[in-house]
């Protein structure tokens, strides 16, 4: 199928590869940090070219020639240690010398300079150490940004007034879910937990685990009603599987907030904040990697010429920023900057100035990260309807995939915009969600996709292997991922959409849920995931109408139960079982006629043995 790519128009100041692209504070650097002008046109300096010594295998970030750097930053040396990098110099082109202290990195394989007072925005950092290459006598110089005021406060909750009624449990009355649907569920599904990020307008948000029958594993609501949780998954953490989402309290299209890593008991044995000095994370992406790094996106707005695109010189923009942090330290081991490598007019949305500068420009609008086989990175735009190739070492761009300078020749039904979730897989295919419209009024033709291309690098084509479609031609006009499954099915969240699907690998729907109205959930993922909580099962006791007694069980999070024990007696100290009942779902109902003046429950697992016991509750039988 071919879809049409409707190109929104751009003013265009200045032709494609010019040095615009390095436009800041009302000065452009030509090269690597060229000549350098303030605002007030002088020149402020004229740095020296850094070692030439491409084998070497120290990496400095921020990098040499950016000037988009944090006034907070620290600098990281990837590749030597304290010993071997010696004594580091760092001096302001406005605040002077900096003195500091060296980290050691975690892995043994980096350090970082933490200096003691904050750089100055539109200053020139200049750096020499007698490890790097070229010895003392060489310069290491980035340029500090001026960032510029533009996050909304979070705006207060409702959370008891959702559009459809949640679920209730006696023995969780804090869970306050929504109610989910399942409409298919076949053989063919694969096994495995639905995992989602609730978001539910005028309702409680949570992390939510579903089983392969729809019905509730486990709810997480945030720790402040004000926050968003967002992209929960499982991934691999040192061997061992963990739930990682984020959290952000900013209600816009991405977010000021930080990342969580909860074990299999569900502790949280990780929070992360992105580093040096930047103002929180950006709820898109959070990814483990292989080395049991966390690479993360953040949006930081600055000052930045705008006239390329006819806005003023000094506007702003937003820059998208990539950092690889070390989960024990938080310290950054890798840092890139899109306003550093990719020109504004890239853009496929129309600019239109703002009357100031609390709105600045979201040029890119990056939402996925994913690492190649050799280290690489594969990233994804949704304002310029593009997907790049992050050269790892150099930082420059290997190879575009559509959008306005497309690497590729887009063979029929490829194109794609707005789209999410570009993933690299080992037969040579890229997988990404395409929303490919932004308005929900765009008629009865067009809708969303997970698509799969298979990309020739050496021929530099993209072709169309297969794409997905909702039976209902759902049109998702934000948000969205596709999954490909170990099996071959594939697993689609619809983003704006509140459904989540299953599909084989020939396109027959074998899985389908969705949420109540004003329910969605970012991504969704199908994944295998064993949860045994820390916490123990929960109990609540009612007194029946009849005179009899009513049990109510549940454990959240826990996924090997099977069954439940009662427990009761006229003493704490002196229980004995009165019943046993298969579980029926989260929460289990269980009538028993014994005397319970005090009643506890046990989770039983598929051979009988008990995997956990409430703590006792006292039943006042009225």
């Amino acid at each position: 199928m071919q879809m049409s790519s409707e190109k929104a128009k751009v003013s265009r100041a200045t032709p494609a590869g010019s040095v615009s692209r390095r436009t800041l504070l009302g000065a452009t650097t030509a090269g690597a940090l060229g000549v350098v002008l303030t605002r007030a046109g002088e020149v402020l300096a004229q740095p020296a070219t850094p070692s030439t010594d491409t084998a070497a295998p120290v990496a400095v970030y921020p990098a040499h020639g950016t000037w988009t750097a944090s006034p907070e930053t620290e600098i990281s040396f990837r590749g030597i240690t304290v010993d071997e990098i010696g004594p580091v110099h760092v001096n302001g082109s406005i605040s002077g010398g900096h003195s500091g202290i060296l980290a050691a990195h975690a892995d043994g394989h980096g350090v970082s300079y933490l200096p003691d007072a904050r750089f100055e925005p539109g200053e020139l950092v200049t750096v020499r150490a007698p490890g790097l290459p070229g010895g003392a006598s060489s310069q290491h110089r980035f340029g500090v940004s001026r960032p510029v005021a533009w996050a909304p406060a979070p705006a207060e909750r409702v959370v008891d007034n959702p559009d459809v009624a949640p679920r209730a449990f006696r023995s969780r009355p804090d869970l306050r879910p929504p109610v989910m649907t399942v409409t298919d569920a076949t053989s063919d599904a694969t096994p495995g937990k639905v995992i989602l990020a609730a978001k539910v307008a005028r309702g409680q948000n949570g992390v939510m685990i579903l089983d392969e029958a729809g019905e509730l594993v486990w709810y997480s609501p945030p720790l402040v009603d004000t926050y968003i949780q967002n992209n929960a998954r499982v991934q691999e953490y040192r061997g061992q599987p963990v739930l990682t989402w984020s959290e952000a309290a900013t209600p816009i299209g991405f977010g000021l907030g930080h990342y969580v890593i909860c074990d299999a008991g569900y502790r949280r044995i990780a929070e992360l904040q992105v580093g040096n000095g930047f103002s929180g994370g950006d709820l898109h992406e959070f990814v483990l990697t292989r080395r049991s790094t966390a690479l993360v996106i953040l949006y930081h707005a600055i000052e930045w010429d705008m006239s390329p695109l006819g806005g003023a010189r000094f506007g702003s923009a937003i820059d998208c920023v990539i950092q690889e942090l070390e989960v024990e330290t938080g310290r950054v081991l890798f840092e890139w900057h899109t306003l550093d490598h990719i020109d504004l007019d890239e853009t496929r949305i129309v600019y239109n100035p703002p009357d100031n500068r609390d709105h600045p420009y979201d040029y890119f609008h990056m939402n996925s990260i994913e690492e190649d086989a050799d280290g690489n990175l594969i990233i994804s735009a949704r304002h310029t309807f593009a997907i790049y190739k992050i050269d790892r070492r150099s930082g420059e761009i290997a190879w575009r995939l559509h959008g306005e300078r497309s690497d590729f020749e887009m063979e029929e039904g490829t194109e794609f915009r707005w789209q999410h979730d570009a993933r690299v897989h080992a037969d040579g295919t890229l997988s990404l969600f395409d929303n490919h419209e932004s308005r929900q009024d765009m008629g009865d033709t067009t809708w969303s996709r997970g698509l799969v291309l298979q990309l020739d690098e050496v021929a530099m084509t993209a072709t169309l292997v297969r794409e997905y479609i909702h039976p209902t031609e759902i049109l998702s006009v934000s948000q969205g991922n596709m999954q490909i499954l170990p099996n071959g099915n594939v697993f689609i969240g619809w983003g704006s959409a509140p459904v989540f699907t299953e599909f084989t690998p020939d396109g027959e729907v074998v899985f389908n849920g969705r949420f109540p109205r004003g329910g969605t959930s970012y991504r969704a993922y199908r994944s295998a995931w064993v949860g045994m909580p820390e916490a123990p099962p929960d109990v609540a006791v009612e007194q029946g109408e009849d005179g009899g007694t009513t049990v109510y069980a549940s454990w959240n999070g826990a996924t090997e139960v099977v069954s439940w024990r009662v427990l009761a007696g006229s003493a704490q100290d002196a229980l004995a079982e009165v019943a046993t009942a298969d579980r029926t779902g989260f929460e289990t109902m269980i009538e028993i006629d014994a005397p319970a003046d005090y009643v506890a429950v046990e989770a039983l697992d598929a051979v009988g043995e008990a995997l956990g016991r409430s703590d006792v509750v006292q039943h006042d039988r009225g």
